[in-house]
Formats: C-alpha cells, sequence, structure tokens
C-alpha cells in the first residue's frame, strides 16, 4: 500500500470511528487507539498537503456523513432531532510539553504577538457524554446530545433525572445554550457492572459507555436509577452576559446553580499549563470519575472571539492528553466461574504487574466471543490496562512473543462444577450452566439472598455459609431460616454469642420489605429498582405470582424482557415451592410502599454528614414526598439535611445563607406541611 493509500485508508476508517462516537455513543476503539490513528492522519497532512480530501476528520467534526445517512441515523434513533443553536465543536490534542508550547506559539501568531504568555484556564477532561441544555427566556426547553455537531438527539427527559440542572433561570438572554459533560462515577460504574453481573446482563466496558448508554434510554427511570452527574463549563453564546473569561463564567454558572467540575485553575503561560497537568496526572488515580486529559482554554472571551475556530475545533483551547499506562505481563490461565444464573464468567490468571499504582493479577474476559477476538493462548504475552482506570482488562496479544506449540483456549462445552451441558444465548454470547441443581449456582443465590441489598443477614459470612453449603445443612435459601442454635455450634468457629447473633438477624430478614425479598430471589435481569418498581404495583407477592405476562410487560419502566424473565420464573415449579416454604417461615409477602405524597413538593434538599438512616433510603423517602434532591448547595438549594460530620457543603449552606436543618427539623417540617 503506498503512503497516499495509507492516508485514504486512514479517513475512511477514522470517519467510521467517529460515527460509532459521535452518532452511536458506542467507541470502536480506545481513545488512545483513536489518538495514534489521527496523529498519523495528521503526520501524512503535513507531509502532503495536497492529499488533503474535504472529508478528512482534520477538517471535520464530529462523524462527517452526507444527509441520507444522517436521516437513515435518526430514522433508528427512539429519539427526536434537534439543531443546535451554535455549532458543538471539537479540541485538538496535545500530548506532550510541546505540542501545549506550539498551541500558545500559533495563539501569538494569529494574535500578532510575539513570545508573550496568555492567561488559561485549566479543567480536568472528564471522560463522558457532552451535552447541550437550551433554555428559552430562562426556562429550560430542550437538551440534546453533540451528535455530529449539527444536529443532536433530544434527552431532555432523561437529562432532567440528573441532579445539578436548573430549570429555571434569571436575567439571562432570550436564546441560552448551556454545554456540559455527562459522565458516571467510578463507583457507580462497579456498581452498576456487578449488578448486571449478578443478574446475567450485559455489563459496561468503561464509565463513559456507561454514561452514554444510560442517558440514551427509552425509559427515563431507567436513566435516574444509574446516579449520573453532569458538569457545565460553556455556553454557546456569551452574548448579553456580564462575563468576560472563562473563570468568571464558571462562577457564574456555580451562581445560578449549574454543577461544575471542582479541579479547574488558572494558569499564566503554557508551562503554568503543563505544571498543573503534571498534578492532575498525580491525583489521577485518587479522582472518584474517569479522566482523560485536562482542556486548557485562552482565559479572555474578546481573545477567544480574535482567534477564532478551524473548520472542526477552536483555536484557544486545547485537550492536554493523560499518557495511557498499559503493562505487559504473561497470561498463566483462564478460569471459569458460574455465577448464580449459571453464567460462566471467564476470568485471565496474570503474572502479577503493576499497572496505575495497583497490581493486576486478574482481569475480566466477558465471554467466548471476547476471548476469540484477542486469539487467547495460554503462555500468551498480553498488554493491560485498566478500563476506564477502574477495570483490568487485557487489550490485545503480543504474537510475537507467543511459546512455540501454545494452543487457542477453547471455551467449556459443560459446566466445569456440574459437568451439566452448557447453553450460549445467541442475543450477547454469553454461556449458562442451565442445571438448577449445580452446586456453584446454589451456593451463590445463597449468597445474593443474605447480601445487603436483599436480606440482609451480615452475620452470614462466606465461610460461614460454605460450610454449611458442602455441609448439606443449607442446599436453599429457606433453609436458612430452619437453622438452630445447634446446628450452627457445630460449625468451625462460632461461638454462642456469634451463633445468637446470627438468628437474630435472620429472624430480623423476615420483616424486610417486600421488594428486598423480590431481588433476593434472583431472578434474572431483576435488580433493586426493579424490585421496588415489581413492590410498587402489587399489593403483595400473591399479587405478583397471579399476574400475566400481559399485566407485568404493561408496568411503565419493566420493559418486556424483564417481564418474561419474572413471569417465566415465577411460574417455575421449583420457585413457587421455595416461595410457599418462605411463607411458612413467616416471611413478610405484603407491600411496604409509600403512597407518593406532596407534602415537599417543590422544595430542593442537599443531603451531607452521616444520618441514622442510609442516606439513599433517606433521598427516596425525600423524593416519594415530592422534594428534589440535588448533590451541590446553591442560592436555589431551599434546605441543608446535616448529619455528623457535615464537611464543606455545611459550610456553604452558611455561606449563602441557607437553611440548615437536622432529622428531627425534618419531621416536624413534614408534619407542618401534611
Amino acid at each position: 500500500m503506498s503512503n497516499q493509500e495509507r492516508y485514504l485508508s486512514l479517513v475512511n476508517e477514522i470517519q467510521e470511528h467517529n460515527r460509532r462516537y459521535y452518532l452511536e455513543d458506542n467507541p470502536s476503539v480506545s481513545d488512545a487507539e483513536y489518538d495514534l490513528l489521527m496523529r498519523e492522519l495528521r503526520s501524512l497532512e503535513e507531509q502532503h498537503p495536497e492529499w488533503i480530501v474535504p472529508e478528512s476528520p482534520t477538517q471535520n467534526v464530529g462523524a462527517d456523513i452526507d444527509d441520507a445517512q444522517q436521516d437513515a441515523l435518526l430514522a433508528r434513533s427512539p429519539f427526536a432531532p434537534i439543531q443546535h443553536l451554535h455549532r458543538m465543536t471539537s479540541l485538538d490534542n496535545a500530548f506532550d510539553d510541546s505540542d501545549l508550547q506550539s498551541f500558545e506559539d500559533r495563539i501569538n501568531r494569529v494574535l500578532g504577538t510575539s513570545g508573550q504568555s496568555y492567561d488559561y484556564t485549566c479543567e480536568l477532561k472528564i471522560d463522558g457524554l457532552s451535552i447541550n441544555v437550551y433554555y428559552h427566556n430562562g426556562q429550560l426547553t430542550w437538551a440534546a446530545t453533540r451528535g455530529n455537531g449539527v444536529i443532536g438527539e433530544d434527552v431532555t427527559a432523561n437529562l432532567l433525572t440528573i441532579p445539578g440542572i436548573p430549570r429555571k433561570l434569571e436575567g439571562v438572554p432570550e436564546h441560552l445554550e448551556v454545554r456540559g459533560e455527562v459522565f458516571m462515577t467510578k463507583e457507580e460504574f462497579l456498581r452498576l457492572n456487578a449488578e448486571a453481573e449478578e443478574l446475567g446482563g450485559t455489563v459496561f466496558k468503561n464509565p463513559r459507555n456507561a454514561a452514554a448508554g444510560s442517558l440514551r434510554q427509552k425509559d427515563a427511570s431507567v436513566t435516574a436509577s444509574r446516579k449520573l452527574q453532569v458538569n457545565f463549563y460553556a455556553l454557546g453564546s456569551t452574548e448579553g452576559l456580564a462575563v468576560h473569561t472563562q473563570g468568571e463564567l464558571l462562577k457564574w454558572l456555580q451562581d445560578h446553580g449549574f454543577q461544575t467540575n471542582p479541579y479547574s485553575k488558572h494558569a499564566r503561560g503554557w508551562s503554568e499549563a503543563a505544571a498543573y497537568h503534571r498534578e492532575m496526572i498525580q491525583e489521577r488515580p485518587n479522582f472518584p470519575v474517569d479522566a482523560d486529559g485536562t482542556v486548557v482554554k485562552v482565559d479572555r472571551f474578546d481573545l477567544q472571539n480574535e482567534l477564532g475556530f478551524t473548520s472542526r475545533a477552536p483555536r484557544w483551547a486545547i485537550a492536554y492528553k493523560f499518557p495511557v499506562e498499559e503493562a505487559r505481563t504473561v497470561l498463566q490461565d483462564i478460569q471459569i466461574n458460574v455465577g448464580r444464573t449459571g453464567k460462566l464468567a471467564p476470568l485471565a490468571v496474570l503474572d502479577p504487574v503493576d499497572v496505575e499504582g495497583s497490581t493486576v493479577a486478574r482481569a475480566t474476559l466477558h465471554n467466548e466471543d471476547f476471548i476469540k477476538d484477542l486469539d487467547l493462548h495460554l503462555g500468551d504475552t498480553v498488554v493491560i490496562r485498566k478500563a476506564g482506570g477502574v477495570i483490568p482488562e487485557i487489550v490485545r496479544v503480543v504474537k510475537e512473543l507467543r511459546p512455540e506449540g501454545a494452543v487457542p483456549f477453547q471455551f467449556p462445552k459443560e459446566c466445569p462444577v456440574c459437568h451439566h451441558p452448557v447453553t450460549r444465548d445467541p442475543e450477547n454470547a454469553d454461556t449458562y450452566c442451565v442445571n438448577p441443581e449445580c452446586p456453584s449456582q446454589s451456593y451463590q443465590r445463597i449468597l445474593h439472598f443474605i447480601h445487603k441489598g436483599a436480606m440482609d443477614i451480615a452475620g452470614m459470612g462466606e465461610k460461614t455459609l460454605e460450610q454449611l453449603v458442602n455441609s448439606g445443612r443449607v442446599t436453599s435459601v429457606a433453609d436458612l431460616y430452619a437453622l438452630n442454635m445447634d446446628t450452627l455450634l457445630q460449625i468451625e468457629r462460632m461461638g454462642e454469642k456469634n451463633a445468637t447473633k446470627l438468628l437474630q438477624q435472620i429472624e430480623e430478614s423476615k420483616t424486610r420489605p417486600l421488594s428486598r425479598l423480590i431481588f433476593g430471589l434472583g431472578i434474572r435481569y431483576v435488580g433493586a429498582r426493579n424490585a421496588e418498581l415489581l413492590e410498587k404495583h402489587f399489593p403483595d407477592l400473591d399479587a405478583l405470582l397471579n399476574a400475566s405476562e400481559v399485566t407485568l410487560c404493561n408496568i411503565p419502566g419493566l420493559g418486556d424482557r424483564i417481564a418474561e424473565s419474572v413471569y417465566h420464573s415465577l411460574q417455575d415449579p421449583n420457585m413457587r415451592e421455595l416461595i410457599e416454604r418462605l411463607r411458612g417461615y413467616g416471611l413478610n409477602f405484603k407491600s411496604t410502599f409509600e403512597a407518593a405524597g406532596e407534602e415537599l413538593a417543590g422544595l430542593t434538599f442537599v443531603i451531607t454528614g452521616s444520618l441514622s438512616q442510609p442516606r439513599d433510603d433517606v433521598k427516596k423517602r425525600l423524593e416519594r414526598l415530592g422534594a428534589r434532591v440535588t448533590g451541590s448547595v446553591t442560592k436555589k438549594t431551599d434546605y441543608v439535611l446535616a448529619g455528623e460530620d457535615a464537611g464543606s457543603k455545611l459550610e456553604k449552606a452558611t455561606q449563602l445563607g441557607v437553611k440548615v436543618i437536622d432529622e428531627a427539623a425534618l419531621e416536624t417540617l413534614i408534619a407542618q406541611r401534611s
């Protein structure tokens, strides 16, 4: 292939990656791999400017597609198209300090200066999904994804489930676009993937994919359950506003109730911006979010206007990318674990290696297709990194180092635990053991049942449960309620005091809300949120047992696949027998769902500090009573509910004059408004 043929091939390849990223929110390569392709493309264009074609990704932002392709994509999208008032551009990249210095040199050339150091606002570049929120006469009217930079998708209903987005603004221009980044924290990403693994669902590759998939849901209640966040950082236009710098704009956004990036900093000259970038690299392991670099912006808006834009990016801003940390290690083995749904989960066993400050010796391999696509052989030297800075993953095999005689890994055709034949799900390439008596599934089902989010029997540790299961004393969740002191005292290291406490916890679990029991039953695809949805729609478990599949499908927010799973699981004779045993032991089958009220309608709360109840429970109660709960204190906050060890939010409430109440005062407030 000639250099020019390689150039045209790169144009087509990057166009396809752009289409997947900008229009489908489904990246086909990592950021690092994409950046390498773009650098190669730019290098060829610098050497041969006569080769540059109009459709080159260096000449356009987003996905360069024709009208027919755009119409086809929009027709497939479940969301209505919305045209941005002002184009949403991308950013050029810097990969080292010399790139940043060249950025300042270009600014000097365009502005007709020489060797001048300019003022910059530096911000952490969170890896999320760009969003545009439009206000008409101060009223939030719509919100859209970036799309191709000109047309995005209408995600207004979903975005309004995210805290930190004002519905109404005072004293603003008639037309106002506010730009931000929707993201998911590492903690929520891990929780969501753990739940998906547990329920037999598909896991997300990284926090950005999780955020994009969560925002682009047909059902806004699903988005609301994912705990997305959004930081705002720009306007489509600052015309009509008394702000003159990026620093002033961030302050303006905060004062008007928008959540902003807490890691921004002023810098004088490219060298200070580079120093800030190095600080962020050092802090990167401690960030609660996945960040892939920093953004350096000329601070003054008059200079931004003078500098203007290229065909695809502003001349006054640049994204300085973090180095991608990868490591080589050797694949020693592939273990196959069997979960409670029967899903076979392959796990790579690696020679321990340090990646981003922690030792990695295991990496998930997802499913059979993932292993085949990588062409894994035992003994292979592999390259690993942390997806989203969180989850270790194998990204490629160093095939030139493959040991002689190594053979491809063969995915098992039978369960490694019970040796029952396995079956493959054609929808998601996952493989399952369908033997309901599989010991591994039984153990995992009981472990799920006693989990904190289900029946919350904390005194039943994994080692205790292993002994009970291995001895045959516990073979199903119902057997837990038949345990007595004599049985428990036969368990290794189980004294009378711990046994008494465990029996008390088992007894207390009988009174848990119905949703906890539904979740604990381990129905495929039914997590805590869907269990609450089922409790809300049925007065008791018997009503749920008698519900038809059509009735379940008509529950808003449940979805046909989940409804089908619930129906068939509850019709299974083994499940019916288990439920009747639990009824005999006196477990709560009645719905305890509180009817929604309006006592706190129109009020905005922020919760801080340690409370007498789990914060999530308090938040849900406030929302059921009509309140809005946000994550940051602004002048528009009505109350800050403060517990013990309240921190910066309490200080900010005091500064802004926002009323602070404790739990007792909250009860008084609710009683007064009832």
